[in-house]
């Protein structure tokens, strides 16, 4: 495989593990709390451009928690073996 190719699925692996690791923390949060423990939202919070006619909006919010950071451990290791 060519060097692009393996950054592109390396970014797509880490992606899928911490969505995939912080689903199961929020669906398991309540059982084992210890899953939901972070720090909390981490982002850009609504940063605007007008150009008079046109105005973008642009927000990005990360929430992060122990199980998406197993996931994304997790992920990493899937890749290596991979």
């Amino acid at each position: 495989m060519n060097k692009h190719k393996n950054i592109g699925w390396l970014f797509i692996t880490i992606v899928t593990g911490v969505l995939i690791g912080s689903l199961i923390g929020s669906l398991l949060g309540k059982a084992l709390p210890i899953l939901t423990f972070g720090p909390g939202p981490l982002g850009i919070n609504n940063v605007s451009a007008d150009f008079g006619i046109v105005v973008f909006n642009f927000s990005f919010m990360v929430y992060l928690n122990l199980a998406g950071l197993i996931g994304l451990v997790l992920a990493i290791i899937l890749f290596k073996k991979i």
